[in-house]
């Protein structure tokens, strides 16, 4: 037979003994499931970095093109806003000639007085669009980075219009990364990668390399005879992928099906308020398919060199465990402690990629310690169980002392997962933190005293205008801050101090007393930062107009509750061509949470993603696991007459172990997150929450393979194998 022929021969042996085989259909479920999930996987991280691409492109289309030599044909200036915890950005422009380049995403200038906002903005509500006047059209995406991104071009009024704090620009477009855009309050390409990396990646790469194991036993042996039987290596490799090919084709090709529908519109993602822009994900196309192409070549090229090698005349009596090579026992000490004190030594641009990359590497051969000291334990449990009368734990301390791999893979998926798991809970909790504390803090106060505040010169500044557009009851306190006394001062008249509750200071400034409930709840929250209010008379648009670090103070007579929206609105028409509304107490912080939400919904997609994987490896790895022990425990339960038997070797075997590997798991990890600046009881909580969840897995695996072994030993009939 020539080797093209011998080589289809093997193909359709392979394929023929796949059907058969011991655990044969779990492990084409395994390959074809693992093969989408590595496609997926893959095909996700070049559709971010293509995004990421994108994004930063035009980005850089739309930043202005600076004119210092009298050749600017329009004025534009950037500010900050923010609605729903969300930060912004807010573009002011002015167009000095008939011919001034249009912004990219805009068809015409839009009028004095008109604002042309992102659909996502638009589509928050109507407060949002009448804030900064007129709402008229909408952003066309080549002016947008994403889809669902929130920006805003504004053309202010005649009244507004402050040239002076404005750039002067000749066109649009830079070679550089502008600070400017939603990618200022998102998940960097650095960060996000390595959370992917961690997240999603390790778990498709253990999906695949359990998947390549699933039924080892018995392939392993069918190995050994093709080896005594004259195989040779490469005939044996034959004969491997034709066992795999049709689940990895067919897991290639429902992944490219997953991926397809990104490339034909733009895609809305779960949690993370995140669209992805059709024109990316079509730039990524080459990646794609060369992806969906050679992730399942990878595959099977995983499969074939995860099969054990066997040398002609080498002996295949088993090797006692003690006599192997653990390399992951000496491996895993330098990783775990390298991890926590490489990241204190590295530089502070690093310390999150050493971080990551560390725990991913610790986290991935911890699996193989808790497998070699499980099975290190085996013997000593197999004399108990012995000297006790208990089959289970005799049975059971035999098959563990057999070595530390299979109980490797048997607590691999759940070590992983909860490995995973706490860590992305005690990340998640450092991005939710200051979150937390600023909607404490907003929960307290409300908006009964509102801050105004804008870094453009106000000399134009219609107070009076401003609270009549407030409407009745509605105060306006100019606020001033000393930069070398560090005091900071409430400026009002007699008539408003006397609204508020304040006696009308007539000489020095005093300090803030009032009976003004928004008012006083302002000072206390200010005095516990070590600041104090100072109550002084003055004219309030004189002093706006003619002092720097100036903002205003907005509170109603009665303490009503105020609505950022309108208060916005006015101030924009009235202020200053640009203003900055917040809740009082959190102003300069610019609601401070913005990015780290962001941060914390991207986490908790990729660590739920990468969880599911995990429970589907669990299950495979469990499953192929429990069908094994059946068929060995078959002949135990029938010289001992006892079905119990199942449940006690369940117990020891897999609930013993897989327990160890978690507390293992947790306490790993609690080490290994010690450089996070997290409190330690949200690390606490985290972890114990997943640590439970990790055992209540481990119960429920325990019940599921005595069951399964239970069901698979009835069946069991003497053979001469």
């Amino acid at each position: 037979m020539n080797g093209g022929g011998l080589r289809r021969t093997l193909l359709r042996t392979g394929r023929a003994a796949s059907r058969s085989a011991e655990a044969g259909r779990i492990r084409y479920f395994a390959l074809l499931a693992a093969t989408t999930v590595a496609v997926l996987a893959v095909c996700g991280f070049l559709l971010a970095a293509s995004s990421f691409d994108g994004r930063t492109e035009r980005s850089q289309a739309r930043w202005p093109q600076v004119a210092d030599d009298g050749s600017a044909t329009l004025l534009w200036r950037a500010t900050l806003a923010s609605v729903d915890d969300r930060q912004y950005d807010v573009v002011y422009i002015e167009p000095l000639t008939p011919d001034a380049p249009l912004p990219p995403g805009l068809s015409r200038w839009p009028r004095p007085g008109e604002a042309v906002l992102s659909p996502a903005l638009k589509a928050v509500g109507p407060q949002v669009r009448e804030e900064y006047g007129r709402a008229e059209g909408t952003i066309a995406p080549d002016g947008l980075e994403s889809p669902s991104e929130y920006f805003a071009y504004v053309r202010p009024t005649a009244e507004r219009l402050d040239p002076e704090e404005m750039t002067g620009a000749s066109g649009f477009g830079v070679s550089w990364t502008p600070s400017l855009g939603e990618h200022m309050y998102n998940f960097g390409p650095k960060e996000f990668h390595w959370a992917y990396l961690a997240l999603v990646g390790l778990p498709a790469g253990l999906f695949v390399v359990i998947a390549a194991r699933v039924g080892a036993a018995a392939r392993d042996r069918r190995t050994a005879v093709l080896t005594a039987l004259g195989a040779s290596g490469g005939a044996r490799a034959w004969f491997t992928v034709g066992e795999a090919v049709l689940p990895v084709a067919l897991g290639a090709s429902a992944a490219a099906v997953a991926v397809a529908p990104v490339l034909l519109t733009d895609t809305p993602l779960p949690v993370v308020d995140f669209v992805l822009y059709v024109a990316d994900a079509r730039a990524a196309l080459p990646a794609l398919v060369g992806a969906v192409v050679g992730v399942p070549l990878a595959v099977l090229a995983a499969v074939v060199l995860l099969q054990p090698r066997y040398r002609p005349g080498a002996s295949t009596r088993p090797v006692a465990a003690g006599r192997r090579r653990e390399w992951m026992l000496w491996l895993f000490p330098v990783a775990l402690f390298g991890t926590v004190r490489g990241t204190d030594l590295a530089p502070y641009d690093l310390r999150l990629p050493v971080l990551a990359a560390g725990s991913v590497i610790t986290i991935a051969l911890l699996p193989g310690v808790a497998g070699a000291v499980v099975s290190a334990s085996g013997p000593a449990l197999a004399r108990l169980g012995a000297a006790r009368g208990r089959v289970g734990m005799l049975v059971a301390g035999r098959r563990l002392a057999v070595g530390a791999r299979p109980v490797a893979r048997l607590v691999a998926a759940v070590v992983v997962a909860v490995g995973l798991a706490a860590q992305g809970q005690i990340a998640i909790s450092l991005f939710t933190d200051m979150s937390d504390r600023v909607e404490a803090v907003e929960e307290h106060l409300g908006t009964s005293v509102v801050q105004v505040s804008t870094t453009l010169s106000t000399t134009t500044a219609d107070v009076t205008s401003f609270e009549s557009d407030l409407g009745p009851g509605v105060h306006a306190l100019a606020m001033t801050r000393d930069p070398r006394s560090g005091r900071t001062d409430l400026v009002a008249d007699c008539p408003v101090w006397r609204d508020l509750g304040v006696e009308c200071p007539t000489a020095a400034p005093a300090e803030l007393r009032t009976r003004h409930a928004g008012l006083a709840q302002a000072a206390e929250l200010e005095r516990s930062v070590g600041v104090r209010l100072h109550a002084r008379t003055g004219d309030v648009s004189k002093t706006v107009r003619t002092s720097e670090e100036t903002a205003l103070v907005v509170l109603a007579q009665d303490g009503r509750q105020l609505s950022l929206s309108r208060v916005h609105r006015a101030a924009n028409a009235h202020v200053a061509m640009a203003t900055d509304v917040q809740v009082f107490a959190m102003a300069g912080t610019f609601g401070g949470s913005g990015e780290g939400i962001a941060a914390g919904r991207w986490l908790e997609l990729l660590s739920v993603a990468g969880v599911l994987v995990i429970v589907v490896v669990a299950g495979i790895g469990a499953v192929a696991q429990f069908v094994r022990t059946g068929r060995e425990l078959g002949p135990v339960s029938v010289l001992s007459g006892n079905g119990r038997v199942y449940y006690a070797v369940s117990v020891w075997s897999l609930l013993v172990p897989t327990a160890f590997a978690v507390c293992a798991a947790v306490a790993v990890t609690w080490y290994v997150t010690t450089p996070l600046m997290a409190d330690s009881a949200d690390r606490l909580s985290a972890l114990s929450a997943v640590g439970a969840a990790g055992l209540a897995c481990a119960a429920v695996m325990a019940w599921w393979g005595a069951r399964t072994a239970s069901a698979a030993g009835l069946v069991w009939r003497p053979r001469n194998d």
